[in-house]
């Protein structure tokens, strides 16, 4: 994994169902990742967005 991709471990994903989750963006830091959720939240306000910490990006 490329290091620039490391460094984005805030990811935004889309939850379909409560055992299907599509990921939808990542970021660098928490408050990038919130800000999109805001965004998404005011153009789909129907879906429901989550942020989410993936330590996985940072082990590898």
């Amino acid at each position: 994994m490329a290091y620039q991709e490391r460094l984005k471990s805030w990811t935004v994903v889309h939850l379909l169902s409560s055992s299907q989750k599509v990921v939808v963006s990542r970021h660098r830091s928490m408050v990038d990742a919130e800000g999109y959720v805001k965004l998404l939240r005011q153009q789909k306000p129907n879906s429901k967005h989550e942020v989410v910490f993936d330590p996985a990006q940072i082990k590898e």
